[in-house]
């Protein structure tokens, strides 16, 4: 350990090492490739988007004005529409066999809804009395739940009752990577949008490591100058098709699906 009186003069050194050192890596970005634009309302602000027997379902945030709406891909036109009560704010939607759970902001409790005709079947708790966490995002990987809370970590739960069962940090060369938001499970990778960035990471759930990150600010040129934060991902597993929004996105894009190992 230096003595005291040897600090003043290592501490300019030291700046000077830092500032020599490399930078650590930081996961590759990829530009995101339009194949197609179609049109989206702007009136919703995106929380939750997948795609499911040839429609899109997704959420619209906002205490007084959230809504759950089944949305025809090509024209945009919503098929049917359910609001969500004025205490609620809307967040992540994920289809579970023939029901979609639907998660709100800060209320603790998440919604069940019926996919077929968006009738509300019942409610479900995400957390303890004394807890703080917050829903975000979620997706279904087939056997249990992953959702996000804004945080630099993932939750698993259980696909019957909820319950967390686990957490995965997300990291990009070590360091944490916060704002984890919308979620769309894409083959084995998990796609999550990044709140206030339009930006996505690409993870690796075997180890919670961003292994690209998915650049969508190129869309910003095609879109409306009142549109917000990209926050949506659909992704047509039976098609091939990769679909992104955002809040009040005048457009829904499909993008080729980046090709990682």
């Amino acid at each position: 350990m230096p003595s005291f009186k040897t600090i003043p003069f290592l501490l300019p050194l030291l700046a000077v090492l830092a500032w020599a050192a490399p930078a650590p890596a930081q996961a590759p970005i990829l530009t995101c490739r339009v194949i197609a634009a179609y049109p989206h309302d702007p009136g919703t602000s995106t929380q939750g988007l997948f795609f499911r027997n040839g429609v899109f379902y997704e959420s619209s945030g906002g205490y007084g004005r959230s809504f759950l709406a089944m949305v025809e891909p090509v024209t945009g036109r919503h098929l049917k529409t359910v609001e969500v009560a004025p205490d609620l704010f809307a967040e992540g939607v994920a289809p579970q066999g023939e029901i979609l759970r639907m998660l709100t902001w800060k209320s603790g409790i998440g919604e069940i809804y019926a996919l077929k005709d968006l009738r509300r079947v019942t409610s479900f708790a995400y957390r303890s009395t004394f807890d703080d966490t917050e829903g975000w995002g979620l997706d279904f990987d087939g056997k249990r739940f992953v959702m996000s809370t804004g945080r630099a970590r993932l939750e698993w739960r259980d696909a019957r009752t909820f319950a967390k069962t686990g957490e995965l940090p997300v990291t990009d060369e070590g360091r944490p990577v916060p704002m984890l938001n919308e979620l769309e499970f894409v083959g084995k990778w998990l796609y999550a949008n990044i709140w206030k960035a339009d930006r996505v990471a690409i993870i690796d759930m075997a180890d919670g490591t961003v292994r690209a990150w998915l650049d969508l600010s190129p869309l910003r040129g095609r879109l409306g100058r009142d549109c917000g934060v990209a926050n949506g991902i659909a992704y047509d597993a039976a098609g091939g098709r990769l679909y992104v929004t955002g809040k009040h996105w005048d457009q829904l894009f499909e993008i080729e699906i980046p090709k990682l190992r």
